[in-house]
Order: structure tokens, then C-alpha cells, then sequence
């Protein structure tokens, strides 16, 4: 189960800070919390917002968050690192992915992310239900590996 909630203490250590730190965004009003029992909480909405991590967009936000509500829920999670050798091969590879889950593999509740890692390699993740994510999956495996 994820954590919900962090004590200064906690979010010093996650954040790599110190306590201080801390606390002096909460007083210029970067962090906000709620004090339980005498001791200052964070969610993980108010980490955020002091991060600037929204969470949008993010595929492995969305399937660890989600898993308790039936709209959003996702069964599998599938990641591939695609390695690349030049900008022109990334895109090409890009287009050809991209056009295949256009005409093949889109509809409702099957997500397709794709990013740049590195100039050798860009990563597109997969979820939705499992039978979306093994067939999208094992044909990007066919031809990009």
C-alpha cells in the first residue's frame, strides 16, 4: 500500500534536505500540511505542488494511484527502453509506433506514453487492459528489437 502521509522528519530525508528546509516552506507558504496529534503532515498532493510534480501524464502515476477507481483502473503496465542510433531512427521508430496504435491499438482505456531518455534511447509505456498491452507490446518487440 503507498504511504499517505510524510512527517517533516520523513519529507526532509525523501526530499534530501533538513528539517529547516522544511519548515521554512511551510512558513513562506511553498508547503502546506496539516498538524495531527501535536505533528506537521504531508500528502503526497502537498509534496507535489511544492515539487511541481503534478502527476499528469505520468503512466506509473496513474497506474499506482488509480488501482480504487473502477474509471481509471489499469490491469498491466508494459515499459520498453527502445534503443536508437541517430535523431532521424528515433523518429522514424516514434512515427511507426505511433501510427500503429492510431490505427490499431487505440480505444478506451488503453494508454500509450512514449519520452526521450537519452539521444540513444526513448521509452514508450503501455497500460490498459492485458490483452492491449501483450499485443501492442510483442509487436514493438518484433520490429524494434
Amino acid at each position: 500500500m503507498m504511504k499517505s502521509y510524510w512527517t517533516v522528519e520523513e519529507l526532509a530525508k525523501e526530499l534530501q534536505v533538513t528539517t529547516r528546509t522544511i519548515r521554512n516552506y511551510m512558513k513562506s507558504g511553498e508547503l502546506s500540511g496539516a498538524k495531527v496529534g501535536g505533528q506537521w503532515r504531508f500528502t503526497l498532493s502537498d509534496i507535489r505542488k511544492l515539487t511541481g510534480d503534478t502527476g499528469l501524464n505520468n503512466p506509473f502515476t496513474d497506474f499506482t494511484e488509480n488501482f480504487n477507481n473502477p474509471g481509471t483502473f489499469q490491469q498491466s503496465l508494459l515499459a520498453f527502453n527502445i534503443p536508437v542510433k541517430s535523431q532521424a531512427e528515433l523518429e522514424a521508430v516514434r512515427d511507426q509506433i505511433i501510427e500503429q496504435y492510431n490505427q490499431v491499438y487505440s480505444g478506451q482505456d488503453r494508454r500509450f506514453y512514449y519520452e526521450l531518455l537519452s539521444p540513444d534511447y526513448f521509452r514508450v509505456v503501455l497500460s490498459g487492459n492485458r490483452k492491449y498491452t501483450l499485443n501492442f507490446g510483442s509487436w514493438i518487440e518484433e520490429r524494434f528489437y
